[in-house]
């Protein structure tokens, strides 16, 4: 059985070794292409490149309104308008990511821990 594993990586390393550095590209490369089958990638290419175009142009104000409203949700905190529990009513998050967005954004937390660890009292 260990001989057969040791062929298999043996042959493994061989086909890694002379397979191209670019993916599966180069393996495509040598089988001819009828121009048929050419027009058929080149049009498959160009709708993926429309797709993709169109995907982050729909995911910037997605990405505008997210910070927007993870800066409205640190000033409210930060200036003490809201508890984290309010804010988490009236956002799509709750209160526990909130929390993380707070701390992310260095908002200390409403009251101080009242539990002390017993390693930092030594």
């Amino acid at each position: 059985m260990v001989k057969q594993m040791q062929a298999h990586r043996r042959n493994w390393s061989n086909l890694v070794l002379a397979a191209p550095s670019s993916c599966n590209r180069g393996l495509w490369e040598h089988l001819a292409m009828t121009d048929e089958a050419t027009a058929r990638r080149d049009a498959a290419l160009k709708r993926l490149d429309e797709l993709s175009a169109a995907y982050e142009a729909a995911k910037k104000p997605f990405d505008e309104a997210r910070d927007a409203l993870h800066s409205a949700v640190v000033e409210i905190l930060l200036n003490r308008e809201a508890r984290p529990g309010e804010v988490s009513d009236h956002t799509p998050y709750d209160r526990n990511h909130i929390r993380r967005i707070a701390n992310a954004a260095g908002v200390p937390p409403l009251r101080e821990s009242t539990v002390r660890s017993a390693k930092r009292d030594e």
